[in-house]
């Protein structure tokens, strides 16, 4: 059998769970019909048929056979069965492995994630198409925006500008709001990051026209604060970010997405900072940063060091030697080979040629390469 997600997840299930046994359909047919027990209508031999259809996808397995399938395969039920229980099932299994996707972000273990959060998107995205539940919709547009998001943080820009617009058009298919929200913000971030000013704007005044918590509107604020910034308007650009910090000072509500968990205060004094680097004010810029590692929180593991490195970008850019080697010896080596971040290695490579265009003392290069080396 091909087991290609051209079948439906049931018998893919089916034919998974037989052939892990070592079982031909026969076996399978015989092993079956024992524990169906008096009761079986069919031999053995004339349940081979049926199993070949079921693995085919033609049709699933009924009442009958449905619990003794699943007693000797040693599967739950619902794995085998067809209709609204398999789609919930499908589902799940797509939350699990974004879930367990993103347990791995940024940890030693995530070195590579990417090619393996695209095959699952992509799975997603198919299980998606095929008459799916909107449930099963939702979960796929989250399969892609967690893969557009670690694409992002591998620095692997087109391909995650690819997968968050296709978050977005599946979440939008399958009327799931929240999640289209989150894919905008993200594809907002990635305008901001690749300095689209003009895109990331229209992306936050759509949104922000729209009836929003104040937690939510916090968050495209911010986006749209840094837009206003990489468009030579930072009087604007400080005033709204002032805006989303009263907007956040109303607290996150009830209702609020899961996701909104990582805006706080030291995100909030990050981007600030980054709105002051659009306009080359690095002096004030790292002591904004500075101040970010000091307020972040211990459940934002990945947050001291993306501040460390931006806090040292800057003060390298100002040739402050000294303060630049005390941030990096305790701030950036000692996390660097910690939390796996591809924007992060692209920063430290970009401040070490700079620190070596700009003739660097050599005690500060040499720990440059050792920082580097260790984020490889």
């Amino acid at each position: 059998m091909d087991s290609s997600s051209e079948h439906p997840v049931w018998s893919r299930n089916l034919h998974t769970a037989r052939t892990v046994r070592g079982w031909d359909p026969l076996r399978l047919a015989q092993e079956t019909a024992y524990a169906v027990g008096r009761g079986a209508a069919e031999t053995p031999r004339s349940l081979v048929r049926r199993v070949r259809d079921w693995e085919a996808g033609r049709y699933g397995p009924g009442e009958h056979y449905l619990l003794p399938l699943a007693r000797v395969l040693d599967v739950h039920p619902e794995d085998l069965a067809v209709g609204a229980r398999a789609k919930r099932v499908e589902a799940d299994r797509i939350r699990a492995t974004s879930a367990h996707l993103v347990s791995l972000d940024g940890t030693p273990d995530g070195t590579d994630l990417v090619p393996a959060a695209v095959l699952a998107a992509r799975t997603a995205r198919t299980a998606a198409r095929s008459g799916a539940s909107p449930d099963v919709v939702s979960a796929a547009a989250e399969a892609l925006q967690v893969a557009g998001w670690l694409a992002f943080d591998a620095d692997e820009h087109g391909l995650a500008r690819r997968l968050t617009s296709a978050s977005i058009v599946t979440a939008r298919a399958g009327g799931d709001r929240g999640g289209e929200l989150f894919a905008l913000a993200q594809l907002a971030m990635h305008d901001a990051h690749e300095h689209r000013p003009s895109q990331a704007h229209q992306v936050c005044e759509h949104v922000l026209d729209q009836k929003l918590s104040p937690r939510l509107a916090c968050l495209f604020e911010l986006r749209l604060a840094r837009a206003h910034g990489q468009s030579n308007t930072p009087v604007r650009a400080l005033a709204t970010l002032r805006r989303a910090r009263s907007r956040f000072r109303e607290g996150a509500g009830d209702h609020d997405p899961p996701w909104t968990w990582w805006i706080v205060d030291s995100e909030l004094t990050c981007h600030e900072a980054m709105i002051h680097v659009d306009d080359g004010r690095w002096d004030r810029a790292q002591e904004l940063f500075a101040s970010a590692r000091e307020h972040c929180p211990p459940h934002h593991p990945r947050g001291p060091l993306i501040y460390a490195v931006h806090q040292l970008h800057a003060l390298v850019r100002l040739r402050a030697w000294a303060a630049a080697q005390e941030v990096l010896t305790t701030a950036v080596v000692p996390l660097v080979g910690q939390v796996r971040s591809g924007r992060v290695d692209a920063v430290l490579a970009r401040t070490a040629r700079l620190g070596a265009e700009a003739s660097a003392p050599a005690p500060f290069r040499e720990l440059m390469r050792v920082a580097v080396a260790a984020a490889r």
